[in-house]
């Protein structure tokens, strides 16, 4: 039977691929198969295809997919057509032309019959041809006829339900699956009539299956290189015990740096949204309530301390600070100040023994939801955003990545530029896309880090809490040029009883500068952009920078507990 696989990864990937030979019970000697590769190897839009008609399984070709150190893209495309009779290069799959700077490529499973040189009619003075006697050709470069016809430089310019609508014209033909590429996306098209099948599945890191396996190769993604990266993954058969996805009949999905771009048919559940922005109606915004508790305690008095307390929301045009008090249980001397990057702080010092220590704040806040939302010019920008000299030097406190080894940024700049080709370049999109991809693709798992734990780390294990993907998304950004800021802050989220306020820890979200925009939040862990739901406090380069209470003890205050208690209410 022959077997199509296709992948697509976030970011330039090298998987090892190993071809067997075909054994027949009734016949103890391996059969020839056919099989062929394509690839875009250093990510650019040239295709390498391998193809060998007659292979026997393991030869100096086949060995080439396993152990070749340039095997490495974003897209492959497999096709093997099982134990069969010798076939001329020029008839063996994958086809590809060259058209518009890129190289195209297509594999077809499925036979078409009846007369295709009227059905698809390749005109009297076509711009691609055949070069063999197939039908998948011969569907292949009509195809580009009609791409070409329409004035289109890339599949993504056909517009997907224009091309879902050609596939389907093929495909009324006879039988066919369909694996189409220029590059930068991938079409999968499953036949109607359910012609064999098509399934898939995303894999996400830190992958605990690494090894794809049939009869006929095995697919390994256990290079270290890899092991970070998201795939997604469609296979004519399931490859692991995993639970793949059968598409379904006519189905077609177009697939973009290892994430869905679109889906035809009304369910939309694989596409990842990218939800809009808009400017919201002006209204009196949202008055919230917030009640935030901290309580130390010590086995030994502590004898002298001092202390930071950044507690004050902004008070601004988008939020308005109506009422604000901060009570602590020990007296000491008290001196408001504003810290460097703006914050309303107090600094604290006490003198008298104490082995407790509670700070409560009370606030109330009325935020405006339409100053939330920044009118985005409606022309487009790109990435990365250019500065003036002085601009970039005011903000160069919020463009430089934390202090990592070299490797770890490359492979978070590897990270964050899936994110610039998935959405071609376009700022806003990219940052959407960013803040999307950690809210679905993360996990919120309570105590599984640490004040120590760095967005590489994040990164690698897909977990984390609201500090950890701020400081992910911080990172990210930075690395593309873009200023961002860590936002403390609270998020109302709504009663989980009618009686009563839900009750929730500070909140941590990312703020990034845009030009003519200024400021404006996201938040990673929702998934959203930051609005009338969202209390800002204190922002800085990092969390240290604020934190909303710390402090230094001076003598005493050993084995330190702390229990932190946050209830956010609107009015």
């Amino acid at each position: 039977m022959t077997e199509l696989l296709a992948l697509s990864f976030d970011s330039a990937a090298s998987p090892s691929i190993t071809l067997k030979a075909v054994v027949h019970a009734d016949d103890p000697l391996d059969e020839p198969f056919g099989w062929g590769f394509a690839w875009y190897p250093t990510e650019d839009y040239s295709a390498l295809v391998l193809k060998d008609p007659t292979s026997l399984g393991d030869n100096a070709m086949s060995k080439v997919l396993r152990d070749w150190e340039r095997f490495q893209s974003t897209v492959f495309a497999c096709y093997l057509r099982g134990a069969s009779k010798r076939t001329l290069e020029q008839d063996m799959q994958p086809f590809y032309r060259s058209y518009a700077g890129r190289d195209w490529v297509m594999i077809h499973n499925g036979q078409l019959v009846g007369d295709l040189g009227s059905a698809l009619d390749l005109g009297a003075k076509p711009v691609f041809e055949p070069n063999g006697s197939t039908d998948s050709e011969h569907a292949f470069c009509w195809l580009l006829n009609r791409i070409h016809a329409a004035g289109a430089r890339r599949l993504a310019d056909v517009g997907w339900p224009e091309l879902h609508g050609w596939l389907r014209r093929i495909e009324s033909l006879g039988t066919a699956n369909f694996l189409l590429t220029d590059g930068q996306d991938l079409v999968v098209h499953h036949d109607s009539a359910r012609f064999v099948g098509l399934h898939w599945i995303r894999k996400l890191p830190p992958h605990e299956v690494t090894e794809l396996e049939t009869d006929e190769l095995l697919l390994d993604l256990g290079d270290a290189y890899d092991l970070s990266r998201s795939v997604l993954v469609f296979s004519t058969s399931p490859l692991s015990t995993e639970p793949w996805t059968p598409m379904e009949p006519g189905q077609m999905i177009v697939a973009r740096r290892g994430v869905a771009i679109w889906q035809s048919g009304s369910r939309q559940d694989m596409v990842r949204s990218i939800r809009p922005t808009k400017k919201a109606a002006p209204a009196e915004g949202r008055v919230l309530r917030v009640r935030h508790e901290t309580l130390y305690r010590y086995e030994t008095p502590v004898e002298r301390s001092q202390h930071t307390f950044r507690l004050r929301p902004v008070d601004d045009h988008a939020q308005e600070v109506l009422a604000h008090e901060v009570r602590v249980s020990v007296d000491g001397s008290q001196r408001p100040f504003q810290d460097v990057f703006g914050n309303q702080a107090t600094r604290m010092e006490i003198e008298e023994r104490y082995t407790e220590l509670s700070i409560v704040a009370t606030s109330e806040v009325r935020v405006r939801e339409d100053a939330w939302l920044p009118p985005f010019a409606d022309e487009r920008v790109g990435i990365p955003p250019v500065w003036m000299p002085w601009q970039r030097q005011m903000m160069l406190p919020y463009l430089l990545p934390p202090e990592m080894p070299e490797t770890m940024l490359s492979e978070l700049q590897d990270f964050a530029m899936s994110f610039v080709n998935r959405q071609e370049g376009d700022l806003v999109r990219t940052l959407l896309d960013l803040n999307e991809a950690v809210f679905e693709d993360f996990a919120y798992v309570s105590g599984s880090t640490n004040l120590e734990t760095t967005p590489f780390d994040v990164y690698v294990n897909r977990r984390g809490v609201c500090q950890d993907f701020a400081q992910l998304v911080v990172c990210l950004a930075r690395m593309l040029s873009i200023p961002a800021r860590y936002r403390v802050g609270y998020v109302y989220t709504g009663p989980t009883d009618a009686r009563r306020a839900q009750s929730d820890a500070s909140h941590a979200w990312v703020e990034v500068y845009l030009p003519v925009a200024g400021w404006y939040g996201l938040d990673p862990t929702n998934g959203c952009l930051a609005g009338r739901d969202h209390v800002r406090v204190a922002a800085g380069r990092n969390y240290r920078d604020a934190t909303p209470t710390s402090g230094t003890l001076y003598a005493g205050g050993d084995e330190e507990t702390l229990a932190v208690k946050v209830t956010v209410e609107e009015v």
